[in-house]
């Protein structure tokens, strides 16, 4: 059955919810969907929604958010003192990128497309040879 999913969500593990979403409404621009108790919450900019679980142990996560220009982003998001961890460049894969961490760990991958993918000659539809 294809193309059933709507809309996917991530679930993120955080320490507090109190700060993680003070962080994500102040450093990322985010705003807040809304708040279950002190356990659960959801975050959204544009498109993108984000669930939080408020747990003690965090195994950080790892997402890509698709972006028109990671050149503004980027700029933006050194202005407001977010943590980079990897500088903004030009990738062989054809995307212009970089990566953020946030207060609990998790890293977002931030980027937009330079190049189409079937002009990108390394790129293939096919299942890798194991």
């Amino acid at each position: 059955m294809k193309k059933y999913i709507q809309h996917q969500a991530p679930i993120l593990p955080v320490k507090n919810m109190k700060s993680t979403l003070e962080y994500f409404v102040n450093s990322l621009c985010f705003e807040i969907a809304w708040i279950w108790e002190d356990g659960y919450a959801s975050v959204f900019n544009g498109d993108i929604e984000i669930h939080f679980a408020r747990e003690h142990n965090i195994v950080p996560q790892s997402i890509y958010f698709f972006v028109k220009n990671a050149d503004v982003v980027y700029d933006f998001l050194i202005k407001q003192n977010v943590e980079i961890i990897k500088e903004i460049e030009s990738t062989p894969w054809g995307m212009r990128e970089f990566a953020i961490k946030d207060i609990n760990g998790h890293i977002f991958r931030i980027g937009h497309g330079e190049k189409e993918t079937n002009k990108i000659k390394s790129f293939s539809k096919s299942l890798p040879k194991d």
